[in-house]
């Protein structure tokens, strides 16, 4: 029994430690039975492909040019990034569980990175309502509903007014805690996205200019 309760213990210390939310910026407003809205990836319903500005910041380097995000079948999608001129930097295939590297720019061809930029690609392109929340809270600057997964380690805010979501914020280890930002919606689709890995000082933006 005090095995157990050790493990559980430490559970929670590195629960705690990986999340990436400010408390202070929550009230609790739910807990157990509740409605959620029904919502998902903007990525899902209805979407083919959709070309981006796009820049990228990481550990001091800065790359920017356009990207691509093409919708290849119901569990997979296909990223291309390359400067104005057609250099590429990343060309890789993402699935729910797994990636595949078609090309990568070496100075960005590190397992780590890589896993960690599949990990918010996959929260990006795949999350939806299909389980259910444990917490609701109450966003105290935007007063947005913001739902607590605990099984998926993730937070999900809702404009509940136009029933978009807004960010994602999740992780599974202490190195991958990310911040997705879904903004400006034209047409039920966002203008505007950005994606924050703080802890290893990642911030990778994207402008719609079509889809």
């Amino acid at each position: 029994m005090k095995y157990f309760l050790s493990l559980n213990i430490v559970f929670i210390l590195l629960l705690t430690a990986c999340d990436p939310v400010k408390k202070s910026q929550l009230s609790p407003s739910g807990k157990g039975s509740f409605k959620i809205p029904v919502w998902s990836s903007p990525f899902l319903k209805g979407f083919e492909k959709a070309l981006f500005h796009t820049s990228l910041d990481v550990a001091g380097k800065h790359l920017s040019g356009i990207s691509i995000i093409k919708r290849t079948s119901d569990t997979s999608f296909h990223f291309t990034f390359a400067n104005e001129i057609g250099m590429t930097y990343l060309d890789m295939e993402v699935f729910r569980k797994t990636y595949k590297a078609d090309y990568i720019f070496e100075a960005l061809n590190r397992k780590s990175f890589l896993k960690v930029l599949w990990s918010d690609f996959s929260m990006m392109l795949f999350s939806s309502s299909e389980r259910k929340p444990v917490r609701m809270y109450l966003d105290n600057e935007s007063e947005e509903s913001v739902y607590f997964f605990l099984r998926q380690s993730m937070y999900t805010w809702i404009n509940t007014k136009e029933m978009n979501l807004t960010r994602l914020v999740g992780w599974s280890n202490y190195f991958d805690a990310v911040m997705i930002n879904f903004s400006e919606y034209d047409a039920g689709f966002p203008s505007e996205i950005k994606i924050s890995n703080p802890r290893i000082r990642m911030v990778l933006t994207f402008s719609l200019l079509g889809h």
